[in-house]
């Protein structure tokens, strides 16, 4: 269920979106010939303006999957016009196959730059699929648009769209993949990658310019909010943990010494002996020791707010609260954390075991925490300076012997 609702919430920008395309269509579908050129002239814009934005923050795999999308709307605009029987069956076949290929292969590749090595080889990809498909066009190759056209089944339902039937096994194998991948990890990136290949078929589908543009718009629209949306992560997360970073910290320390400050609580805490997680299992193992404090900072109650503060420590932030009702909780997450060591998997430990001599053969890694804690102590009290004092509370913490809780000033 929470996986569920994790996929749904991940997915609910494009699933609004999607509503709203899927209601705008029909209405866009009944513009006379200026309306339409107006509609296709949106989209366009609106496509451009995302890929310049994954162009801004250097997001390659965003910019080449927009990219492709574009060539497809425009083939596809020219699809809706062809009269001839054969040309039409090589572009509608070709496109059936390669935009949804190209979708799920350009997720696949790389965060390598577009202007780069990779990048070249994926331009070169595009100019390919294109050169490719005008040779078919241009010597009316009726052999490929017999297989492109085959039947693998005799359905009747799928004879109401325009998506080939091979292009249909394309589109159901790469939704499949995404889908997989999106339940084990929810990204916005991911999600406009699933959405371009549900819209996508929905282009295919119809085939009609009005709903063509308008899906086409919301394909823009969705990796525009999937780039930006990764950036402020990348600017505000910390990527190891999932917790909120420094960036993001400070912003929260600002807000607490302005004007809608106030009483608060700030908490230093720094996983005890963490160097030697390092040196004697390694740097992977420390990673995971950090991640399981994460993990139980990210369940913090009292109105308490984790951040990764840089390596092994940790701050929180108790906004409107005073030490008196959060140095319960405090002890109860140091306690937490000495509870849960975790036993490295047996072949993780036969490795780390090659790699690092000293490390023991037997029994869970135990972890604790030292929490250093302070208040302010008027309404105009700087967090800055609380934070200091939290930090002074936490070496206490340490030189009287680590795992435990001490106050600043007690």
């Amino acid at each position: 269920m929470r996986i569920a609702i994790g996929v749904l919430y991940t997915l609910l920008p494009e699933l609004v979106l999607l509503v709203i395309a899927a209601a705008l269509a029909p209405y866009v579908a009944t513009f006379p010939s200026s309306g339409l050129l107006a509609a296709e002239l949106a989209a366009l814009f609106i496509l451009i303006v995302a890929l310049v934005l994954s162009l801004l923050f250097n997001r390659s795999r965003m910019f080449f999957a927009l990219l492709s999308v574009l060539i497809a709307y425009g083939a596809l605009l020219r699809l809706a016009h062809i009269q001839e029987a054969l040309e039409w069956q090589l572009l509608s076949g070709s496109l059936s196959l390669l935009l949804p290929l190209d979708i799920l292969a350009f997720h696949w590749g790389a965060e390598r730059g577009v202007f780069s090595r990779y990048g070249a080889l994926r331009f070169g990809l595009l100019l390919l699929e294109i050169i490719f498909v005008l040779l078919l066009v241009h010597l009316h190759a009726r052999a490929v648009a017999g297989a492109l056209q085959v039947h693998f089944v005799r359905w009747s339902v799928l004879a109401e769209t325009s998506i080939t039937q091979p292009g249909l096994l394309v589109l159901t194998i790469s939704l499949l993949t995404l889908n997989d991948k999106l339940i084990r990890r929810h990204s916005a990136e991911l999600a406009a990658f699933f959405f371009a290949l549900v819209t996508a078929a929905v282009m295919l589908h119809t085939q009609h310019p009005g709903t063509i543009a308008v899906f086409t718009a919301a394909i823009g629209l969705a990796f525009g909010f999937a780039i930006i949306q990764e950036s402020w992560s990348m600017a505000y997360l910390d990527e190891l943990t999932g917790l909120p970073g420094r960036r993001a910290l400070e912003e929260q320390l600002r807000q607490l010494g302005g004007s809608l400050g106030g009483q608060h609580v700030i908490a230093m805490l720094d996983v005890d002996h963490f160097k030697r997680f390092n040196d004697t299992y390694g740097h992977d193992v420390g990673d995971q020791v950090l991640k399981l404090v994460a993990s139980r900072l990210q369940m913090l109650t009292g109105n308490g707010k984790a951040y990764r503060y840089g390596g092994e420590e940790f701050c929180l932030v108790y906004a409107g609260k005073s030490l008196k009702e959060v140095v319960e909780g405090l002890e109860g997450l140091r306690m937490d954390i000495e509870t849960s060591g975790f036993d490295l998997r047996h072949g993780e430990r036969r490795r780390e075991q090659t790699r690092y001599p000293d490390a023991e053969n037997t029994g869970p890694l135990q972890i604790t925490a030292s929490i250093g804690a302070a208040e302010s102590r008027s309404r105009m009290s700087d967090p800055w300076s609380v934070l200091k004092s939290a930090d002074r509370a936490l070496y206490n913490a340490k030189q009287s012997g680590r795992n435990c809780v001490r106050i600043a000033g007690g």
